[in-house]
């Protein structure tokens, strides 16, 4: 069997509605590949002027393409549509070919476990492989995540990873000196954590397990006692129910982290922060994106 990678090249502003229109379409999951601008790292991350964002989905047969190119056609995106076939036996890596070396802040380093990289002096370098699991931190919410990591984690800190994917937020504070907690309800993404963890030289500094924050905490009141930051990339709704509990599990001036909130549900997730007794302290934007950060009183 061989497969389809259809690409359209549409302005930036149009991303996220293309890859609705390409789902809707196709039936098939679509990535986004946008280039954004940010000054500086106070400032807030912004679609470039002018550019192009690449929008790809992998179909299975001829007729879905057609289906594609026809409602980009429709709705008039300006989209620029490239298509190209892989073979079965070349599917498991196809995508491996959008993933590079990305640099977050001023340190971290993101290295693909199939791509060569030479350090810098002073750099952080995270080697990964998501393997099936979500994170390669190309997407807005873990750029925004990873900077947030750098500027709050000090050496001995306690960090909790909430829905861990493929590990990545979990290394980059175990690179910056902390133990970390990490926790998925999916058992792979706990054992792609645990696979990328020990590559990285920091096995037993990251705890990865299955579970979630919440009523019933898999270490206690919690168990394991209280974190000086807390890192969750999930969703508005999710990260609303969780508040409370979240917070809870703040050491008194802990920091967290939330992102995966799209721009029309931050105030949503501001209030349940509120309510559980957190004072938000930042809020970052990347396109549609935010990220929330929140300190316990």
């Amino acid at each position: 069997m061989r497969y389809i990678e259809l690409t359209a090249a549409v302005p930036a502003t149009r991303a996220e509605f293309t890859a609705d229109l390409l789902r809707a379409a196709t039936g098939a999951d679509a990535s986004i590949d946008v280039p954004f601008t940010q000054p500086d790292l106070e400032s807030d991350a912004v679609p470039r002027p002018g550019g192009r964002a690449l929008v790809r989905v992998y179909l299975r047969v001829a007729g879905d393409a057609d289906a594609a190119r026809a409602a980009l056609l429709d709705a008039d995106v300006g989209a620029d549509v490239s298509v190209r076939d892989v073979a079965e036996e070349d599917w498991a890596e196809a995508w491996k070919e959008h993933f590079h070396i990305e640099r977050f802040g001023e340190r971290i380093v993101i290295v693909p476990s199939w791509r060569a990289y030479e350090p810098a002096p002073g750099d952080v370098v995270v080697g990964l492989d998501p393997g099936m699991a979500f994170g390669t931190g190309q997407h807005e919410t873990t750029r925004m995540c990873i900077e947030a990591l750098e500027r709050a984690v000090q050496p001995g800190m306690r960090v909790l990873d909430v829905g861990s994917g493929s590990g990545i937020l979990s290394l980059v504070a175990a690179k910056l000196g902390a133990r970390v907690t990490a926790l998925d309800t999916d058992p792979d993404c706990v054992r792609i954590t645990t696979d990328n963890a020990r590559r990285n030289g920091v096995g037993r500094a990251v705890d990865a397990r299955e579970g979630s924050a919440g009523a019933a905490w898999p270490f206690g009141e919690p168990p394991l006692g209280t974190f000086d930051v807390i890192v969750a990339n999930i969703v508005a709704r999710v990260i609303a129910g969780l508040a409370p509990s979240l917070v809870e599990a703040l050491a008194p001036g802990g920091r967290l982290i939330v992102s995966g909130v799209i721009g029309e549900r931050e105030r949503e997730v501001r209030d349940a922060l509120t309510g559980a007794d957190a004072r938000i302290d930042a809020v970052r934007r990347m396109g549609e994106w935010r990220c929330i950060e929140a300190v316990r009183s």
